[in-house]
């Protein structure tokens, strides 16, 4: 239920309802059949109408992601999996993928399958396909809001190899319609370890359209492949699904404003922009941005994907110097943020000052 009046008191909702989850909250489910089955999630619903589906036995990732009914985000012809089904080796990853709102790529590795110091890497690395341990979720009134937060510990660890432990809070409140998350990374091993981390946002149809166009602050834009230079100059925008289509990559160089965070926003017609979303992040611990582009029949999803690294595998950061380490007892923190604009002043606000680029 979306409440549209956003000024109701504690004691206003509380009085009409018999418990919280009439407006909003965390629930806990398990998924009953197929290649999901056993999967536990938490779904989350704020009164304001936007909900998500966190999924503890994947990373803490969030898959299902919906606003007043509309989904945000690209389901994969895989639907949910359980890690169970997992594969480290080469591409493999691709057959357990959900797409969802977010799949988290790292922790000692994310990108393209590589061969590096001896290892054998695949797609992505293992984090999005490990269970989280140590899961708690909480609904705390402060004032007339109620604070909703899901915390857990994800951890990438093997006998003589790395030892990382992810902590990862998601929290948003029941009057909003943000999400922010917030993540830290500690090296528990005893010798120095890799550490690359992509954060792999997809959004799909109705958000995602033949209209939709992009407002970011990007200052240079490289195409992965001779493919994707053929459109770089309407990286931006999109075209209506066209069966065959490959995917376009493009690496980005973002300006952060004076407090150090990038905002890029995806709207979903241009020439009616009262829908969009704004993606928002830190990018003093995440530097790189990756965009995929994929206009396929079937496969109709746009990557919005901050970073520490690019995605041409762990070998390629490492021979070309930004291969990014993480020393014993040291920690790295991320944040981001992601909000449903859903009134034409709340686009126009998100993309002033943004460059319209071509």
């Amino acid at each position: 239920m979306a409440l549209q009046d956003q000024t109701y008191t504690r004691e206003f909702l509380l009085e009409r309802t018999g418990r919280l989850s009439q407006a909003g909250g965390i629930s806990p489910f398990t998924h009953a059949d197929g290649k999901a089955k056993g999967v536990s999630t938490l779904r989350v619903r704020t009164a304001a109408g936007l909900e998500f589906w966190v999924v503890p036995d994947r990373g803490m990732d969030i898959f299902e992601a919906t606003f007043q009914g509309k989904s945000l985000c690209w389901h994969s012809p895989n639907g949910m999996v359980h890690p169970a089904y997992y594969s480290t080796r080469g591409t493999e990853w691709l057959r357990s993928f959900p797409g969802g709102l977010l799949a988290t790529c790292g922790l000692t590795t994310a990108g393209a399958a590589s061969e590096d110091n001896g290892e054998s890497l695949g797609v992505h690395g293992s984090i999005s396909n490990t269970p989280a341990e140590a899961v708690n979720w909480s609904e705390h009134w402060e004032g007339d809001d109620c604070l909703l937060s899901i915390s857990g510990k994800v951890r990438e660890a093997s006998v003589h190899g790395p030892n990382l432990l992810l902590e990862r809070t998601i929290s948003t409140s029941l009057k909003s319609k943000s999400l922010s998350l917030h993540d830290v990374v500690e090296n528990q091993g005893v010798r120095e370890s890799p550490l690359m981390v992509l954060y792999h946002f997809n959004f799909g149809f109705p958000l995602l359209t033949e209209r939709s166009r992009i407002y970011a602050p990007s200052q240079a834009v490289e195409p992965a492949d001779d493919w994707a230079a053929r459109s770089r100059e309407t990286w931006n925008d999109f075209e209506a699904p066209e069966k065959g289509v490959a995917e376009r990559v493009y690496f980005h160089q973002m300006k952060p404003d004076a407090a150090g965070r990038v905002t890029v926003v995806l709207v979903g017609d241009r020439d009616r922009p009262e829908f969009g979303i704004a993606l928002s992040y830190d990018s003093k611990t995440l530097p790189r941005f990756v965009q995929w582009k994929m206009t396929g029949t079937n496969h109709f999803v746009l990557g919005l994907e901050p970073a520490n690294c690019w995605t041409l595998g762990r070998k390629a950061e490492r021979d070309r110097g930004t291969l990014q380490m993480l020393s014993p007892g040291e920690r790295r923190e991320f944040r981001l943020q992601l909000s449903v604009l859903s009134a034409p002043e709340e686009v126009a606000n998100a993309t002033r000052g943004q460059v319209d680029r071509k």
